[in-house]
């Protein structure tokens, strides 16, 4: 959620943002956040 209110506030020239893999926390996934996530930004 971090990366996304970066987003709003810095308004960068990037067309989104991924996250990699399936990792454990996120979303539809079990367990705890078990460290920080790798937050890419991408471009067309």
């Amino acid at each position: 959620m971090e990366a996304v209110k970066a987003l709003f506030e810095q308004q960068p020239k990037i067309d989104g943002i991924g996250l990699a893999g399936m990792p454990i926390g996120t979303p539809g996934m079990p367990g705890p956040q078990d460290g920080p996530y790798d937050v890419y930004a991408f471009t067309d």
